[in-house]
């Protein structure tokens, strides 16, 4: 009977300390995949040009030439980093036409609300024979990019009974996220912080001391949080 009972108690101990073991990975290190790592993504800096025709016989920009620069000054504002480069040609036989092409630029930009701090004028010498020498708009962009997917379908995804990942798991992922990111600088830093707004901090802090709410006065029925506005009776 004692030795029965030894028996038991082994037993249910044996239980116990399986039950605390760690269960094996049955799917093996393939399970474990680093997607950032497989597919990762780079971001590297490029420059972003924007040829400006002009026209000469108008002596100004070309047609439409106006709304192609307010909409790369747009991108620059987005996405640029440091200045703004503006670069016409110097030496050619349009030069005449090209200065007031760049007036007129200098009015568009000033126009959206860019200083003349925050672009740098300089002149390059074209080709030569090139008559129709154009003012060229350039600023530096991050570009994030990774690699390209769709090379291995090595495996057969309709039959998967280890589900484990296939060979390019995560690749679109990693693809579309390097297409529609905002700014890919924030993928290699993070933005500084606003400046933190003292005036409303203070003003909540004295109504703390003072024992009072120190929600906003204005309490719309939308924010309120009650769920009816019957009396209770």
């Amino acid at each position: 009977m004692i030795r029965t009972a030894s028996l038991l108690t082994l037993g249910v101990a044996g239980i116990a300390l399986v039950g605390c073991t760690k269960p094996p990975l049955t799917n093996g290190a393939k399970q474990f995949v680093d997607v950032e790592t497989a597919y990762p993504i780079t971001v590297e800096p490029q420059v972003a040009t924007l040829v400006v025709k002009v026209d000469d016989g108008l002596q100004s920009l070309g047609r439409g030439e106006d709304q192609r620069v307010q909409a790369f000054v747009a991108q620059w504002k987005a996405r640029g980093q440091g200045i703004l480069n503006a670069a016409s040609p110097s030496g050619t036989t349009n030069q005449a036409a090209t200065a007031s092409a760049l007036a007129q630029i200098k009015k568009v930009l000033a126009a959206n609300g860019v200083n003349d701090n925050s672009v740098q004028y300089t002149s390059y010498k074209p080709a030569e024979g090139d008559a129709q020498a154009p003012i060229t708009l350039s600023f530096v962009t991050y570009v994030a990019s990774a690699a390209e997917c769709g090379s291995n379908w090595s495996e057969n995804l309709a039959f998967a009974p280890r589900n484990t990942p296939w060979p390019e798991f995560g690749c679109s992922s990693q693809h579309n996220f390097a297409a529609i990111v905002a700014d890919p600088r924030d993928l290699t830093e993070p933005r500084t912080s606003d400046p933190v707004d003292a005036m409303r901090r203070s003003t909540v802090f004295d109504k703390y001391r003072a024992g009072q709410p120190t929600r906003t006065a204005d309490e719309s029925d939308a924010d309120s949080g009650k769920v009816s506005t019957v009396a209770p009776n």
